[in-house]
């Protein structure tokens, strides 16, 4: 079984085409091509050249070059991903700030008249291409020196003794390698260049491993000096001569193949189908679990997983999925009792509720989303019968909720081990389940002022700014006094140090430093969190590697024995032993999440990247592959749960479509009333 690392240790290798790979014999480019294809897994493959995508694509088809990952065009104005030739947004959006096309093109004019437009064909929205014969440094000095003084921001290159473009001051071969190695977390000492002429000079500016070919021009030898080595051999043999000087092919790792998330989406969607039942969505495929007995509940249609399957399976707009999802919610109604609870699990055989779950304690976030699911249900298939059907039940389970707010601070107490963490210690206000109480007091707020109940919206509308404002407020440790004013114990005790995460739990009398992952991506997901806390909490998950051997662990760290939150339930069945099941297990559906949470913080390629992990975790199986089990051990990457587990093939639906068609999942952006119209 072939286990994935982290991004982190992945080589990047950049190299420009014209003089550099092509311009010798065939022989070179097709040895160089061998031995990158034999290491390709372990390696991000980048272009840079200064002319344009499709004249780059034709020396590619012409000289028969590798597809590589990345082309950076135009002077690094543009940067593609490939296959595909898909131009990242966000590095034109970064590098076009203070560009004013337009301007700067009106001052050349006005003040260097002897310098020459080229064709069209060489222009673009960022980059100004001109033409002027063995132009002497002091000459552009001063055209860079007027147009700085002119207030524009910009840099000029000059390449060829002829051709001169004038692109963005942020832009560049250089700049767009570091934007790359920044977005995709790569380790700099494991990023690599090689060039041929001044136009790279960029490539090396950063300090990078460098290559520079025998047949390269005096001016790059003599600006990169030292910081490079300097092959014997010319063009793409000088190239592997470089790269095996550095022992670029030694592998660093085994790593999962490349561009696996095509094949798991098509997997996803079979494993989906496996677990439709005639009362809803089973929690795992009831025919591909040969050593599960039939009365186990994983027989069952639970309320958490099936609702979260059906609000990751929504948008497939999928009739037979989206009526297995209507089935799930109108099951559990039926099964609603007097006071409001909602069962944690139906038997599918005996169609029998249980409401305790494991241990017969109630199941909280089993009526959280409940809530959630009915008015996102309604909200996104526009089912406006659906949700007048259900809304008493709705009033029953939101009742039931509140009550849990014994002492009326607007958070919900939790009793020990009573949401999907079962058998797990943690108590009165946890972070998941306040999360989840905020969205489903949301959710509620839109659907009551849908209904005609304006009181009751602002009602539940107030108490939803109310836990936004705790979890900020409680939940983030700051050294910082939290106020002038005088503040009660629950909120003096956290004064004590910065996090960078927000805590699993927290009590009058104590809190624990753990990361609940899982509540933490669901909290930037939802809303909870501003940008600097987003990206706090991307540095510290992916600093602890939390993302490895596969995409993600649910807690970090594990508890071991002899901690003070070990409790001697975690030897049951094995369960909870440290880096298993909730106490630091892998769960491809929390990968999901994981996934969606990089790209809400413009973190795209990295995004890319883990869902091709994510694919991989997907793929290795007990009984065969893609069997998108239910949970792996957290350092062994082996997979320990149940096989064709729902929400983990949802969650992975969710997450390619989310990045690859811009869609935006049905579980955690605001309800709006339009949505209901």
């Amino acid at each position: 079984m072939t286990i994935s690392t982290s991004f982190q240790e992945q080589k990047l290798f950049v190299t420009d085409i014209k003089d550099t790979l092509i311009g010798g014999p065939q022989k070179g480019i097709n040895n160089l091509n061998q031995k990158l294809s034999e290491a390709r897994d372990d390696i991000v493959l980048v272009y840079s050249s200064g002319r344009s995508l499709p004249e780059i694509l034709e020396d590619i088809e012409n000289h028969s070059l590798l597809i590589p990952d990345y082309i950076i065009t135009c002077d690094g104005t543009e940067i593609h991903r490939m296959p595909g030739e898909h131009p990242l947004a966000e590095w034109y959006q970064y590098i076009q700030l203070g560009f004013d096309r337009d301007a700067v093109l009106e001052h050349v004019t006005e003040n260097f008249s002897e310098l020459d437009l080229q064709d069209e064909s060489h222009q673009t929205p960022l980059k100004i291409s001109y033409i002027i014969e063995k132009a002497k440094q002091e000459h552009l000095k001063k055209v860079r020196e007027s147009l700085l003084e002119a207030g524009f921001e910009i840099k000029l290159v000059y390449s060829g003794d002829r051709y001169l473009d004038i692109i963005p001051e942020r832009a560049g071969s250089g700049p767009a390698i570091k934007f790359l190695v920044d977005s995709l977390v790569i380790n700099p000492n494991q990023v690599y260049v090689s060039g041929s002429s001044g136009n790279d000079i960029g490539l090396f500016q950063y300090g990078y491993r460098g290559i520079v070919v025998a047949n390269a021009s005096h001016e790059l030898k003599d600006a990169v000096e030292l910081r490079a080595y300097f092959s014997h051999q010319e063009y793409a043999e000088g190239v592997l001569e470089g790269l095996e000087h550095y022992r670029f092919f030694q592998p660093i790792s085994s790593k999962h193949p490349r561009n696996l998330s095509q094949e798991a989406l098509e997997h996803a969607v079979e494993t989906l189908r496996k677990n439709i039942t005639k009362l809803g969505f089973s929690a795992a495929s009831v025919t591909d679990n040969i050593l599960v007995t039939e009365d186990s509940n994983y027989f069952a249609v639970w309320s958490r997983d099936g609702i979260k399957t059906g609000l990751w399976s929504l948008s497939m707009n999928d009739a037979e999925l989206t009526d297995c999802f209507k089935r799930t919610l109108e099951l559990m109604a039926v099964h609603q009792t007097r006071t409001g609870q909602i069962p944690a699990y139906v038997h599918i055989l005996t169609e029998k509720p249980d409401y305790g779950g494991i241990g017969n304690i109630a199941s909280i976030d089993s009526v959280l989303w409940f809530v959630i699911g009915t008015c996102r249900f309604a909200a996104y298939t526009g089912d406006r019968p659906f949700l007048e059907k259900l809304f008493p039940n709705l009033e029953l389970a939101m009742q039931w909720l509140h009550a849990h707010d014994s002492n009326n601070c607007g958070l919900i107490e939790i009793p020990e081990s009573s949401d999907w963490m079962d058998l797990f210690p943690r108590s009165y206000n946890v972070l998941y389940d306040e999360v989840l109480w905020y969205l489903a007091c949301r959710d509620y707020s839109v659907v009551c002022s849908i209904l005609g109940n304006g009181e009751e919206s602002e009602v539940y509308s107030k108490i939803a700014d109310t836990v936004h404002n705790k979890i900020q407020r409680q939940f983030w440790p700051t050294a910082k006094r939290l106020s002038e004013a005088r503040e009660s114990f629950s909120e003096t005790q956290f004064s004590i140090g910065n996090a960078h995460y927000l805590l699993s739990q927290i009590s009058p009398f104590g809190f624990n430093w753990r990361c609940d992952i899982y509540a933490n991506i669901m909290a930037g997901l939802v809303g909870l969190l501003d940008d600097t806390q987003m990206e706090q909490v991307f540095q510290f998950l992916w600093g602890v590697g939390s993302n490895s051997p596969y995409p993600i662990k649910c807690l970090y760290p594990p508890i071991y024995s002899g901690a003070s939150d070990w409790k001697d339930y975690f030897v049951t069945n094995f369960l909870n032993l440290p880096n298993h099941y909730h106490n630091g297990g892998i769960w491809p559906f929390i990968g999901g999440l994981w996934v969606r949470f990089l790209a809400r913080l413009g973190r795209e390629e990295l995004a890319i990247n883990e869902l091709n992990s994510l694919a991989e975790a997907c793929k290795v199986g007990i009984y065969g592959e893609w069997e998108f089990n239910e949970w792996l051990h957290g350092e062994t990457g082996r997979p320990m749960g149940k096989a064709h587990q729902a929400w983990s093939a949802a969650g992975f639906v969710a997450a390619w479509k989310a990045l690859y068609q811009d869609t935006i999942p049905a579980d955690f952006e605001p309800l709006t009333t339009d949505m209901f119209r």
